[in-house]
């Protein structure tokens, strides 16, 4: 029992960091705003993510700590990394193309400059990748570890599973290019909506376990 003051402070920490990383990813993806907000909010969205999954393993473990639960969140870790390495090369990407291009003096050193960067910015993509393998591995296995926990059941478990389980299986059969690239549906907004539940439901439980 004394440790439940504490769990309810990470329960309240994973709901309040991830529905955060959440609205950062649909903010800096969808809103008009000053580039540097964009920035501001892109670059915040994994770092918020991470924080929100070692939140999901404090608030999940009492229940059932085992070898699923704590590899989804390892991975989930990894994944918040993984993204804010992705975006920090592309936004550098776009901004120094930008400022090459702003620069030239002639049309052919715009097409130069164009051909080159296509080159560089596949990296980018190809961390996109290295992201969604992560992320999805994380929220197919959290949707096991789901399935026996009493917080959340087999309908959350399953739908985590079955959206990691899609976006990963998309992403790889597009390799090396990404599903929107090649005119596919990108499932991407289906597993943030599911993780945005997710952290709904965990202040939701945080604040019944209060009353």
């Amino acid at each position: 029992m004394s440790n439940q003051p504490t769990q309810q402070v990470w329960i309240r920490l994973a709901g309040i960091s991830g529905l955060a990383s959440i609205l950062c990813y649909f903010g800096a993806a969808f809103l008009p705003m000053p580039d540097v907000f964009t920035r501001l909010l892109a670059f915040a969205f994994g770092p918020l993510l991470s924080i929100s999954f070692l939140g999901i393993y404090r608030s999940m473990a009492p229940y059932h700590d085992g070898p699923v639960l704590q590899i989804a969140c390892l991975l989930g870790i990894i994944a918040g990394v993984m993204v804010t390495s992705m975006l920090v090369v592309q936004i550098g990407n776009n901004m120094v193309r930008a400022d090459l291009l702003s620069s030239a003096e002639t049309e052919a050193a715009k097409e130069s400059i164009k051909l080159a960067w296509g080159a560089v910015n596949r990296v980018q993509y190809l961390l996109d990748v290295v992201w969604d393998i992560f992320v999805c591995m994380a929220t197919m296995l959290l949707g096991l570890a789901m399935l026996t926990n009493p917080r959340f059941g087999k309908a959350w478990g399953g739908v985590g599973f079955l959206a990691g389980f899609s976006l990963l299986a998309l992403n790889l059969h597009t390799f090396p290019f990404a599903p929107a690239e090649v005119g596919s549906v990108d499932l991407g907004p289906l597993v943030a909506l599911w993780m945005l539940g997710v952290f709904i439901r965990l202040l939701f439980i945080n604040e019944s376990s209060r009353e």
